[in-house]
């Protein structure tokens, strides 16, 4: 059972939870205020400590629903707090308009400001031995709210910005994943339906019941191949541990590809001089299933040589035949990437799909690809693997 990915604890109360407090915290400070400005007034109460204790307290319940709005009324506000207030500024409303400023944009322009209101509310002449640690508190509770709020305000820019990222990775990889699925794919099913329509082909002209039979056995052959592999592609996409039950074709399967080569009347030469192992022995054995796809395709060829050499510091795969191709429809985005990557006529145009897909390949490992004709006839397909 997968764990549920749930926002901090914060995030889910809503917003109107938040109003509400905020509202009930308005309240509070302006029946605070008022009462202390009725002590302090007692003899002959001044109605604008009353509008300053007002104008101060009340729109902290908006806050966060106009918070430049509120922290200009609040700052006017403390200006006439002085006179009922020890320390003589106000030292909780306009903190916490301050932090709400912070958290929404960049306020050193309001720190400036509420740090002037706070600094005037203060000082005094003559000055005491009281002055500056009240100064030295003022400015304490006024910078740390500034620097919270702006904490915040970073916090949540960064957030939105790994989420978005995060994103985006995660859209890449999937594009890649399901490039590199479509290669498989094609690569497979292209081979094994060749191969079967030139052996069906093949069946249905022979006479001899012999070659009938031996095309069939092969066609046979070639299907659960196609389906072995093709469920190994699609266990890929599940959750479960499928896909590691069916092997990746490697080295040791070239065989098979040359007897089914030789079914539809190829002559194959096959010469392995090297190892190797993982996603680049499955990459050589893509490169020389798309090479004879294409040679019983588009080729009306007799021979073809199929070379793998490893020599110091790469490997060389070589497929080369002596037939005239026949170019196939071409495809608009196998021409880009024909003349993008300077693959030649017979690699972008001819083949589409195909050989681009095994470009790909090859530049996962750094390696070079070329296919083209082969002097004095026939076509070559070489790939150059570092190792």
């Amino acid at each position: 059972m997968r764990e549920e990915i749930r926002p901090p604890l914060l995030s889910r109360v809503p917003a109107r939870a938040w109003l509400s407090l905020d509202a009930g915290v308005a309240v509070f400070l302006a029946a605070t205020f008022l009462g202390l400005a009725s002590t302090r007034n007692t003899m002959a109460p001044d109605p604008l400590d009353y509008v300053a204790a007002l104008a101060t307290s009340l729109p902290i319940a908006v806050r966060r629903l106009r918070p430049q709005a509120v922290f200009l009324v609040v700052l006017a506000g403390g200006l006439g707090m002085r006179e009922f207030l020890i320390p003589h500024a106000d030292l909780l409303c306009l903190p916490l308009a301050l932090y709400t400023v912070a958290t929404r944009n960049r306020a050193l322009v309001p720190l400036a400001a509420a740090v002037a209101v706070g600094l005037q509310g203060v000082v005094e002449l003559p000055v005491t031995a009281e002055v500056p640690g009240q100064l030295a508190l003022v400015l304490a509770i006024l910078v740390a709210s500034w620097a919270v709020g702006t904490t915040v305000r970073q916090r949540r820019v960064y957030t939105e910005r790994l989420a978005v990222h995060a994103e985006e990775q995660a859209r890449a990889e999937a594009a890649e994943e399901r490039l590199r699925i479509a290669r498989e794919l094609h690569d497979v099913i292209g081979h094994s339906l060749s191969t079967i329509a030139v052996q069906a082909g093949v069946a249905g002209h022979v006479g001899a019941v012999g070659e009938m039979s031996r095309a069939l056995s092969s066609i046979e052959e070639t299907s659960r191949s196609a389906l072995r592999e093709t469920r190994r592609l699609l266990g890929l996409l599940r959750d479960d541990d499928e896909a590691e039950l069916a092997r990746a074709p490697g080295l040791a399967d070239l065989d098979v590809l040359v007897r089914r080569a030789e079914a539809t009347g190829l002559e194959v030469e096959l010469a392995i001089d090297g190892k190797v192992k993982g996603e680049m022995e499955l990459t050589v054995y893509r490169i020389v299933q798309e090479a004879l796809t294409n040679v019983v395709k588009h080729a009306d060829a007799r021979h073809v040589d199929v070379r793998i050499e490893r020599l110091e510091g790469e490997l060389i795969v070589k497929v080369v035949d002596d037939g005239m191709h026949r170019p196939a429809r071409p495809n608009a985005h196998a021409q880009r990437q024909g003349h993008a990557q300077g693959q030649g006529h017979g690699q972008g145009q001819e083949y589409g799909h195909g050989l681009t897909g095994l470009h790909e390949r090859v530049r996962v490992f750094g390696g070079e690809f070329t296919a083209g004709a082969h002097p004095p006839g026939g076509f070559q397909v070489m790939a150059r693997l570092p190792l």
